[in-house]
């Protein structure tokens, strides 16, 4: 009896996923917020833009580009360039054409409102808003080990809309560890152990880190994702020799890891273990000008991501601000749901958490900025969950950054240039610069973002691999 109970209640809980695709789908999609133009030119020309130089921070005026075949084909001073026949012309005037924006931190997988919004993860809409911000690049960094793979395939292949993206899948953790507390304190019961065993993998001995990366290296993840902190701080995290077991196995099989840190302790653990970026500054302590030093002998790029943890200190703080790109891509009822947290709706571990954050606000801009002094490349990452918006998210960022003492174009940099380095693992990559044969994906702007980073958000024309995207925003009131 016992046998077919449990049965029965494992056949309910695998339906759940299913039953919640077909509520959304009887309420209907919402109007798409980027689609792609029935007949895409072949050629498009941009006339009279200045083009920045991400590298030199500057920009050239008056310039016409011509793409071609999802190529940059030719840049030359207006007027000295014969335009294919027929080619689409585009008038840029007053705009500063830039490369398509690279999120370093992003997730497809996740859902942005509150847990008390009731809302369910729309992962093909996160990647209309990724496109519709301008964001054409995305390093997933934890997602659904069903999912994450072929959604990045069929972008890829042409057959969904999005940006480029760069996939993990789950993210390797300790047994109870970060996010497991996190997804059964903010995720509805029936769906918090679909998520749990979707997007994590508990390591507990030196065979489980192999078989862990064995596992994600057959799937063809592009990095592997470990978790290096402890959220709630009573939660436990990888110990030293598993950190060095993934690490060394994942080398081994050819495939980068980043972690997730949180504190100073952890990124040196994490360096130490030979990883090859850390996610999140140093965000749970001050640090020194000599701790910042050591953090910088590894050699390996941070993802500051300063936006998330600024979101969650100021959870039900003070009436949430919307940003213009807020305000396109996301109705304007979740974007009130922020202000007040329900009663019970969070749990009293997380309450203190984000009050703990609230204390060190001030600390994140200063530990970014000593760890740019001491020589750390810092990338542009949302880390898009509750509060952080896919698209909108990064904006938000890279504000932020330049609250650190970053100049904008030291921002935009981390967003293009060197954020498609590391991605790509090349000096000179395809993406992320401005020049002849490199990848279409560009940003047209009102205004220069390297003097004003605001610039970014009063954008014009988004172009994903040479296609013109036609860009939707929300009718909000």
């Amino acid at each position: 009896m016992m046998s077919e109970m449990g049965r029965t209640a494992r056949s309910l809980l695998r339906a759940l996923p299913l039953a919640a695709s077909l509520l959304i789908a009887c309420h209907g999609k919402p109007t798409p917020l980027v689609t792609l133009p029935q007949q895409a030119p072949k050629n498009v020309v941009f006339h009279r833009v200045a083009v920045l130089d991400v590298a030199a921070g500057t920009s050239r005026p008056s310039l016409d580009v011509i793409v071609s075949d999802g190529r940059i084909a030719a840049i030359g001073a207006h007027g000295t360039l014969t335009p294919p026949r027929g080619a689409f012309e585009v008038d840029g005037t007053g705009a500063t054409l830039v490369p398509g924006l690279i999120d370093s931190h992003g997730h497809v997988g996740n859902q942005s409102a509150p847990p008390w919004a009731g809302q369910f993860p729309d992962p093909d809409r996160n990647l209309q808003s990724y496109l519709y911000c301008g964001i054409t690049t995305v390093l997933d960094p934890a997602d659904m080990a069903s999912k994450a793979f072929a959604r990045r395939d069929a972008v890829a292949g042409g057959s969904l809309p999005g940006p480029a993206i760069y996939a993990a899948g789950p993210m390797l953790t300790a047994p109870g560890g970060h996010p497991i507390p996190a997804i059964n304190a903010l995720a509805p019961w029936w769906l918090a152990w679909y998520v749990r065993r979707d997007a994590t993998r508990v390591v507990d001995s030196a065979q489980d880190a192999v078989r862990a990366v064995a596992e994600l290296a057959g799937a063809g993840a592009d990095v592997v994702k470990l978790s290096v902190d402890s959220i709630p701080e009573s939660a436990p995290r990888l110990r030293k020799e598993l950190l060095d077991a993934v690490v060394q196995e994942s080398h081994r099989r050819g495939l980068r890891v980043v972690a997730h840190i949180g504190s100073y302790g952890d990124a040196i653990d994490a360096g130490k273990a030979g990883v090859d970026a850390l996610m999140h500054m140093v965000y749970k302590q001050a640090i020194s000008a000599e701790q910042a030093g050591l953090v910088a002998s590894f050699h390996v790029p941070m993802v500051a991501t300063i936006g998330v943890f600024e979101s969650y200190a100021l959870l039900g703080q003070r009436k949430r601000e919307a940003t213009a790109l807020e305000r396109q891509t996301v109705p304007a009822a979740i974007l009130d749901s922020f202000d007040t947290i329900p009663s019970g709706a969070v749990s009293d571990d997380f309450l203190h958490y984000f009050e703990s954050l609230r204390l060190l606000r001030r600390q994140w801009r200063d530990n970014v900025r000593l760890l740019r002094e001491a020589g750390v490349t810092i990338l542009a990452g949302s880390d898009a969950q509750s509060g952080v918006f896919p698209g909108p998210g990064l904006h938000r960022e890279l504000a932020l950054m330049v609250e650190t003492g970053m100049t904008p174009a030291q921002a935009l940099r981390a967003a293009t240039l060197d954020a498609a380095r590391f991605l790509s693992g090349s000096e000179d990559p395809d993406f992320g610069t401005i020049a002849v044969g490199k990848r279409a994906d560009l940003l047209l702007v009102e205004g220069n973002p390297a003097f004003n980073v605001s610039a970014l958000a009063r954008i014009r024309a988004v172009m994903k691999n040479g296609v013109l995207l036609e860009r939707h925003p929300v009718a909000n009131p």
